[in-house]
């Protein structure tokens, strides 16, 4: 969980127990994308749309796949905002995962 600051996991994971919370991290690990490898795939795949589809936006995904990523314009646009939407996903998995630990205990 390299993004999140310790206080941000520690607030995180403070109602889980040590197996939860070693049960979160595992799963988290292999969940999260790393915002180095989405950029480089938005700037070598982004026209055809495979960073959005990583990151679980199929709708601007077959958009950009449809229109070349809007004639290269969205394209461009993703390549100063993909890092920001990466995090983004990060945090909703990182809840999505804390709530489905949460509803098996």
């Amino acid at each position: 969980m390299a993004e999140f600051t310790p206080i941000e996991q520690g607030l995180m994971t403070k109602e889980l127990t040590d197996s939860q919370k070693m049960l979160f991290s595992s799963q988290f690990e292999s969940a999260k994308k790393d915002p180095g490898t989405m950029l480089v795939l938005s700037i070598l795949f982004g026209g055809l749309g495979v960073d959005r589809f990583m990151l679980g936006d199929t709708g601007m995904g077959i958009l950009k796949l449809l229109t070349f990523g809007g004639c290269g314009i969205l394209m461009v646009i993703d390549w100063f905002g993909i890092k920001g939407k990466t995090h983004e996903f990060n945090r909703k998995k990182a809840n999505e995962i804390i709530a489905a630990i949460k509803l098996t205990s």
